[in-house]
C-alpha cells in the first residue's frame, strides 16, 4: 500500500510543471510590474505639470473676462445715456449726424452749443437750412485754423464751421479785434471770443459737447471690445488645449494605475 501511494504520488510529482518554468513567470510578471510603477511615476509627473499649466492659464483667461465685461458693461451705459439723451426720432438732431475729432468735441459744443440740437427737416419749426457760402464771406485772421478741419458735418453746417477758427488762449484777445462779423474764436478747452466782443472762458461742457465725446468713446470702446473678445478667445483655445492635456493625463493615470493593480494580481497569481 505505501508503495502503491509512493507510485501515485510520483505521478502527481512528474505531472507539475517545471518549478523552473514557473519561476520565469514570476520574473517577467515582476519586471512588468516594476515598469508599471516606473509608468505611474512618469505620468504622475506629466499630470502635474499638465495642472499647473492650465491652473497658470485660468487666470489670465479670468482676468480678460473680467476687462471685457467691464468695457462691455461702460458701452452699455453710454449706449443708454446716448438714447436717453436723443430726441425722439422725428426730428433727429444735427448733432447725430456730426463726427467730431478727439479732443474737438468741446470747442465744437462752445461754438454752436444748443444750435446743435437742431435737425435738418425742414418741416421742424426750427431746423438747419443750406445757404451755400458767398463770395464776400470774410476769412478767419491770418494764421487761425478753421474748427471745420476737425469736424465731418452736413453742408448745412459748412458756412458756420468756417467762421469758427482755433486759437491758443494766450493770442485769443489780440485776434478777436481782428474778427469779422459772425466770426468767432475757440480753444479745444471750450474758450469763446466772438466778433461782437463776447468772450465766455472754458467752463463745463455743454450737454452737445459731452454727446460728442460719449460718441467718440462708444466708438473706441467697440473697438476695443472686438480686440478683448478676440485676445479672450485666443486665451480660451489656449486653455481649453491646456485642460484637454490635463484631462488625457488624468486618463492616462487611470489607465497605468488600472494596468498596475492587472500587474500586481499576475505577480501574485505568479507567487
Amino acid at each position: 500500500e505505501a508503495d502503491q501511494e509512493l507510485e501515485g504520488l510520483a505521478v502527481r510529482i512528474g505531472g507539475l510543471p517545471d518549478p523552473v518554468q514557473k519561476q520565469a513567470v514570476l520574473d517577467a510578471a515582476l519586471i512588468e510590474l516594476d515598469a508599471v510603477v516606473t509608468g505611474i511615476a512618469t505620468i504622475e509627473l506629466a499630470i502635474e505639470r499638465a495642472r499647473d499649466e492650465e491652473a497658470g492659464l485660468r487666470r489670465p483667461l479670468e482676468d480678460a473676462r473680467a476687462v471685457l465685461k467691464e468695457i462691455e458693461t461702460e458701452a452699455r451705459t453710454i449706449s443708454r445715456m446716448l438714447s436717453a439723451g436723443a430726441n425722439d426720432g422725428l426730428f433727429p438732431a444735427i448733432v447725430e449726424k456730426l463726427k467730431v475729432d478727439r479732443g474737438y468735441e468741446t470747442a465744437l459744443g462752445a461754438a454752436l452749443g444748443d444750435d446743435l440740437d437742431q435737425p435738418l427737416d425742414p418741416s421742424s419749426p426750427a431746423h438747419w437750412g443750406m445757404v451755400g457760402a458767398a463770395a464776400d464771406d470774410p476769412a478767419l485772421p491770418g494764421g487761425v485754423i478753421a474748427l471745420s478741419r476737425h469736424v465731418q458735418a452736413p453742408a448745412e453746417l459748412a458756412r458756420r464751421l468756417a467762421q469758427v477758427g482755433l486759437v491758443d488762449p494766450v493770442a485769443a484777445p489780440a485776434l478777436q479785434q481782428s474778427l469779422k462779423t459772425g466770426q468767432m474764436l475757440v480753444t479745444k478747452e471750450g474758450a469763446l471770443w466772438r466778433w461782437d466782443g463776447f468772450t465766455a472762458t472754458a467752463e463745463a461742457a455743454t450737454p452737445a459737447a459731452v454727446r460728442l465725446r460719449q460718441r467718440n468713446r462708444l466708438a473706441d470702446l467697440e473697438g476695443t471690445i472686438a480686440t478683448a473678445v478676440e485676445y479672450a478667445r485666443e486665451l480660451r483655445t489656449v486653455y481649453e488645449d491646456a485642460r484637454g492635456a490635463r484631462e488625457a493625463a488624468d486618463a492616462a493615470e487611470r489607465t497605468v494605475r488600472n494596468g498596475w493593480r492587472q500587474a500586481e494580481t499576475e505577480a501574485a497569481a505568479a507567487r
